[in-house]
């Protein structure tokens, strides 16, 4: 019985290194039209479609929600996302409201600029720690400023290593911009009214595509993640010591049992 509470906490150790790895990705967008159909026009539906596949690609799973509860990007204007979420194997339904009841049964959620309230921010909390996926936009207008939704969706995305800027990009209508770094074949995106979306310091979270604009600015960060898309998590220092000692522990016990049995 000894040999086998040893060998338990090898394997508590490794479950806790698991359930990390299995909570969902958070992916956070600045600006709501990146995924609309205009974004699927030219000169921006390569890039699009590059981006939507690296999406489905990380989020895995096969039943995708999408909100249409934002005026601008309503369900009329999801439906090239829709396709090609579909030609790759999704199936696609939409829902106006959201809550955790809402989202459950669903391995990823897309939220495109709607008003969030603190419940709701809590429910997203829980459905991504229950393993769901989800992607956010923000620059929707829905908070009378870029000031009042970064303050409002910050407290949020601190949680996940990122952070949304409190100004709008100025340029006028929808802009082009140029990725200088994203997935493979997304050279560049659409780009309303939007705002950046940068990781903090010292924490997990992830540039993951960055872009400039002919008029400025450069280089500035458009869509963050709460972990590195395509690759698996990186477990934490404290969650390697506890697997190390599950698993140097177990290993001890097996060597003790080798030696009874010699003897």
């Amino acid at each position: 019985m000894r040999t086998f509470g040893i060998l338990l906490c090898g394997v508590a150790g490794s479950l806790a290194v698991a359930s990390a790895a299995n909570a969902g990705v958070l992916v956070a967008s600045g600006d709501e039209w990146t995924l609309s159909n205009y974004a699927y026009g030219a000169p921006y539906q390569a890039g699009t479609t590059a981006f939507v596949q690296d999406l489905a690609t990380t989020f895995g799973g096969s039943n995708y929600l999408l909100l249409t509860g934002n005026g601008n990007v309503s369900s009329g204007q999801l439906t090239s996302l829709t396709a090609q979420l579909t030609a790759l194997g999704k199936t696609v339904q939409t829902s106006a409201t959201f809550s955790l009841a809402t989202a459950s049964g669903y391995d990823a959620v897309f939220h495109f600029g709607q008003g969030f309230s603190g419940a709701q921010f809590a429910d997203l909390d829980a459905y991504l720690s229950g393993g769901g996926d989800a992607y956010v936009s923000l620059g929707s207008g829905w908070y009378g400023s870029a000031a009042g939704e970064a303050a409002t969706w910050n407290p949020f995305l601190a949680n996940y290593g990122l952070v949304a800027g409190s100004t709008w990009f100025t340029a006028a209508g929808f802009v082009d911009a140029t990725v200088t770094q994203g997935p493979a074949g997304a050279t560049n995106l659409i780009w309303g009214y939007g705002q950046s979306i940068e990781r903090l310091p010292n924490s997990n979270g992830v540039s993951y595509v960055r872009g400039s604009f002919a008029g400025g600015p450069q280089d500035i960060g458009l869509v963050g993640s709460s972990q590195r898309l395509g690759v698996a998590g990186v477990p934490e220092p404290g969650a390697w010591a506890l697997m190390i000692l599950g698993f140097g522990g177990a290993g001890a016990a097996l060597r003790r049992r080798n030696r009874m049995l010699t003897a």
